[in-house]
């Protein structure tokens, strides 16, 4: 893991296959990990529960299958460390994955009409906190940026300055959150389901 500041973005650099999902159902700034980052879309209940509205997938464990209503722009690495980005409604039509979360497409193309942010989920690509995540086929890392003030078009041009071809924003505004190497970058109280974890 490599962590540096490029101008307002904090940028932190890992390898594909350390990548993880961890299930936490409490506010952000309360996680007990030492490196994370918000992790995709999710909704509450009317019960209060919490749960993931798009794909997620650690380790090669299924968390959640499918994003039918929800994003589907999903980063996927693979068990042989090769990574993409695809926009689908269900992980188990693809083979050897072993981490994948869903966000919205936004390298090479902002995908927000094609993946269904239409209407009042157009929401998602207002100017806010942003956490973004990429593939920097040249590096061969993960990259994991987050920026203030980014609508979608600029968490875009963040991953193209970075190097990367391939990335989608993650969950933003005010659930983001970014902790590096025990040190709490960006804080949250509102209530994660889900954090990418390293």
């Amino acid at each position: 893991m490599k962590h540096y500041k490029v101008s307002l973005t904090d940028v932190v650099e890992v390898d594909p296959l350390c990548l993880k999902i961890s299930i936490q159902d409490k506010p952000g700034n309360q996680i007990n990990l030492a490196n994370f980052v918000t992790s995709g879309y999710q909704y509450q209940y009317p019960d209060g529960k919490l749960g993931p509205v798009g794909i997620l997938v650690s380790e090669g464990k299924i968390i959640r299958p499918d994003a039918p209503r929800g994003p589907k722009g999903t980063l996927i690495v693979y068990k042989d460390g090769s990574v993409d980005v695809k926009s689908i409604e269900d992980i188990r039509k693809e083979k050897d994955v072993w981490f994948a979360v869903s966000g919205c497409s936004i390298l090479p193309k902002i995908m927000m009409k094609e993946e269904g942010f239409t209407g009042a989920f157009a929401d998602i690509g207002r100017i806010t906190d942003r956490p973004v995540i990429g593939w920097n086929p040249e590096k061969k890392k993960i990259i994991i940026a987050v920026r203030p003030q980014s609508n979608a078009a600029r968490g875009q041009q963040t991953l193209k300055n970075l190097g990367c071809t391939k990335g989608i924003t993650l969950d933003a505004g005010g659930s983001t959150v970014l902790k590096v190497g025990g040190k709490l970058i960006k804080s949250t109280t509102r209530r994660l389901y889900s954090v990418i974890t390293w």
